[in-house]
């Protein structure tokens, strides 16, 4: 017997119960459970995680069709095997599974997966823990101290998934979004360019706000009027606090009171890492 066997009859009949369950098309069902019984219990998974699956990328979801759809999630039920018992975590788990699946990948649109990330980024958004920093709309002095906010997440992506809707997305064109979650938990994204994305990214977990302005200026080809520069990093920063992705660290003096408390219980972890080109100079404008 080996080490992944079940030992016991009860673990047996519990794999057997269960293999059925994750593949009623091709594993043989238990020979004393009623097949009526099984082909219940088989659908009742299948639907409620497709269902929920459904309901978080609902935009790829609507883009896809049916055949393809099912196949991808009967693929994931019958071959994932997930790390977190958590029902909501089953979409990171789906992200998970088709990043690492080449058929299944293949089968979907080319921008299915970074569309699923952001469809996903925004649902953990809305139900992560909320953070013990205060919001407030004091003027940022160059000497304060920001930092970007837990409840904020700074994202790459070949397509431009903020747009697509109705409609697939035939061309690839890079994108930078930033996604947050602000002080009335409603969960908001904005696109934006390489030097805002350098200025949040400089930002970080806190640092002086001049020193962030002058990481942007400096980033910046010779040719570009440096205080110009500075003063445009300075307004997009007094933007970015108002709609609260950059915040004051907790403790630094903030004098709004939090946000209301709310129950959530979703991990956070879907940033994408930015390479971004330093040769780039382009305005802080974040609506290009």
């Amino acid at each position: 017997m080996s080490a992944s066997e079940p030992r016991f009859e009860f673990q047996r009949r519990q794999s057997a119960f269960a293999a059925y369950i994750r593949d009623p098309d091709g594993t043989s069902a238990p020979e004393d459970i009623e097949p009526r019984r099984m082909g219940i219990y088989a659908r009742l998974v299948y639907n409620n995680i497709e269902a929920f699956l459904a309901r978080t990328f609902s935009v790829c979801r609507g883009l896809v069709d049916d055949d393809t759809w099912h196949a991808a999630v009967r693929a994931f039920v019958r071959e994932h095997r997930a790390q977190s018992p958590y029902f909501s975590h089953i979409p990171a788990e789906f992200l998970a599974f088709v990043e690492r699946d080449g058929e299944v990948r293949a089968s979907l649109p080319p921008f299915s997966l970074e569309l699923c990330h952001y469809e996903w980024t925004k649902l953990a958004l809305d139900l992560a823990p909320d953070i013990p920093w205060e919001f407030d709309d004091n003027a940022i002095a160059a000497t304060d101290l920001v930092a970007l906010s837990p409840l904020a997440r700074l994202l790459e992506y070949a397509f431009p998934v903020h747009a697509i809707d109705a409609a697939p997305c035939a061309a690839a064109k890079p994108t930078l979004l930033v996604a947050w979650r602000d002080r009335h938990d409603k969960v908001r994204a904005m696109r934006v360019n390489s030097a805002t994305m350098r200025l949040l990214q400089s930002i970080g977990e806190g640092r002086p706000a001049g020193a962030c302005l002058d990481d942007v200026a400096a980033a910046m080809p010779a040719r570009r009027d440096t205080g110009a520069v500075r003063q445009a990093a300075a307004s997009m920063l007094a933007r970015l606090h108002r709609q609260d992705v950059v915040l004051r660290p907790a403790g630094s003096g903030a004098t709004n009171a939090p946000a209301p408390a709310r129950n959530r219980s979703l991990p956070l972890d879907s940033n994408r890492s930015l390479p971004l080109d330093s040769n780039r100079s382009l305005p802080l404008d974040s609506n290009r």
